[in-house]
């Protein structure tokens, strides 16, 4: 037999053992918060932001957030500080850019950028 998934729940949605509870925009954004805050530790970055306050700082941002141009992301605003309420802002992927572009242009590289650089032998 198999591990995994019993029978029962194969392909089937339970939306009353989600944490954020039956709602699906409710559970997409647990979901998301919960992508950024690994996404932060795999980067050894400091995550301090609980869910309820995450969602409280998205909350007029959260039909505007996407991948494009124009959309709107999570920054810090000091990027050798944790993730932290006060060190973050929901900016334009614009906005992002230009502070990521002037950080490198500074020298800035986060851990995650050094640990891929060094594998392929361009830092020592």
């Amino acid at each position: 037999m198999k591990l995994g998934k019993t029978s029962r729940s194969r392909g089937q949605s339970r939306p009353h053992l989600w944490k954020a509870g039956p709602d699906p925009v409710e559970h997409k954004k647990y979901l998301v918060w919960l992508q950024q805050r690994n996404q932060a530790q795999w980067r050894e970055e400091t995550w301090e932001i609980p869910f309820a306050v995450w969602r409280e700082l998205w909350q007029e941002h959260w039909p505007l957030r996407g991948r494009r141009s124009g959309d709107y992301c999570m920054s810090r605003l000091d990027w050798s500080l944790p993730w932290t309420l006060d060190n973050v802002a929901v900016i334009s992927r614009n906005e992002h850019s230009r502070l990521q572009h002037a950080a490198m242009q500074a020298g800035w590289r986060s851990i995650a950028q050094k640990r891929s650089r060094a594998q392929r032998g361009l830092d020592t």
